[in-house]
């Protein structure tokens, strides 16, 4: 694919959050192309603006040696581009270095996490064992009842300016961000041209359907199942108790996290529910949060709650993203299925899929994230 020289445009993209418009991004930046994203609430009004914004690639999830290197690559690209995306969108999203224990609270988690050390180094993770003496005496907030932890320093941001400054430098670059809703897939013969937006036809060189968790009503557009099921996570917005600083440190066990953020929230987190599209959160998972968080740090016992918050995170049966070319069809991709990882793999997802559209060898191989691997006729 090539820029036109049409009124319509190169690439219409259906959903307006971080994975949307980073591909958007670079499709214009890097490849010259005219893009509009269809957005039908408001930038990052889902997932991409309420997650924690932890950029990590060990932690709760075990993820295998080539995924770890694609979120590795996607942290690095973080890295590269943070100068840029501050200078062209105007919006400082606080992305910075903060220091992470992940604690073993037994002996078998010990031995677990000490066997993940050398595995981590030898993907170039900087990480370090630390006994339960070290850890003591790092005066954090984990409990003494730790046996030891992994020391790290992996980077944060705060996820909704983040989203902003990415769709502001798209826009920066020629994007063009609308508002409305994508209810199907124009099509001549095996190829998409375009899309309906309502009772409106927008044609377009290509189509990127990158809608989250509501990727999977895009099936009956596209003639194929999409596996992709909204998983609910909520997290709890603390202040430090009354008389105490924020911590220097995270800490992170399980599903489990406290996160001190540059903007001035302690977060506690988080849940996974297939609770489908319900985006309420609860007073239950408040509970469960803060017990398991006061578990980890017992001075949160007396630390206020600001707010509870939730999000609906796109989910695939092997935990994956799908990121590539619909089979039985020209010019539509997909671009849905992130996870946890939506914000840390926004930047290498959305370039990667963009050096592909544009028949382009990616940064990364997106062999093991093709959409082709779910698809089966409905």
């Amino acid at each position: 694919m090539t820029a036109g020289a049409g009124t319509a445009p190169d690439v219409v993209i259906a959903g307006g959050g971080v994975i949307g418009c980073a591909t958007a991004y670079f499709l214009a930046a890097e490849h010259g192309l005219r893009c509009v994203v269809i957005e039908r609430d408001a930038i990052a009004s889902g997932a991409s603006g309420g997650a924690a914004g932890e950029l990590g690639a060990l932690g709760r999830h075990h993820f295998s040696e080539a995924y770890t290197r694609f979120i590795l690559r996607g942290i690095e690209l973080h890295n590269d581009l943070a100068p840029a995306l501050r200078d062209e969108s105007g919006v400082d999203y606080l992305l910075r270095e903060v220091p992470l224990l992940r604690p073993a609270l037994d002996e078998r988690e010990a031995h677990e996490l000490q066997e993940q050390v050398p595995w981590a180094r030898g993907l170039g993770i900087d990480v370090e064992w630390l006994d339960a003496e070290a850890v003591r005496a790092l005066g954090t907030w984990l409990t003494p009842e730790a046996a030891g932890a992994t020391s790290t320093m992996e980077l944060q941001l705060e996820a909704y300016p983040f989203a902003l400054a990415v769709a502001q430098a798209a826009e920066h670059h020629g994007v063009e961000i609308r508002s409305g809703e994508v209810t199907g897939v124009l099509r001549e013969g095996d190829r998409a041209v375009g899309v309906r937006i309502g009772g409106e036809e927008l044609a377009a060189g290509a189509v990127l359907i990158a809608t989250g968790p509501w990727a999977v009503h895009a099936a009956a557009w596209m003639g194929v199942e999409v596996p992709v099921s909204p998983l609910r996570g909520q997290i709890v917005h603390l202040a430090p108790p009354e008389g105490l600083a924020m911590p220097e440190h995270a800490i992170s066990h399980g599903t489990g996290y406290l996160l001190p953020k540059a903007g001035g929230d302690l977060l506690a987190g988080t849940t996974q529910e297939l609770a489908g599209f319900d985006a309420q959160p609860t007073a239950e998972a408040q509970n469960k949060i803060m017990e398991a968080a006061v578990r980890l740090a017992p001075a949160l016992i007396d630390a206020p709650i600001r707010s509870l918050t939730a999000c609906l995170r796109p989910s695939t049966p092997d935990g994956l993203p799908m990121i590539g070319a619909v089979d039985g069809w020209r010019d539509l991709f997909l671009s849905t299925g992130h996870g946890f990882k939506g914000v840390t793999l926004a930047l290498i997802s959305g370039r990667s899929l963009a050096q592909l559209m544009t028949g382009g060898t990616p940064d990364v191989a997106l062999d093991d994230y093709a959409p082709a691997r779910h698809f089966e006729a409905p």
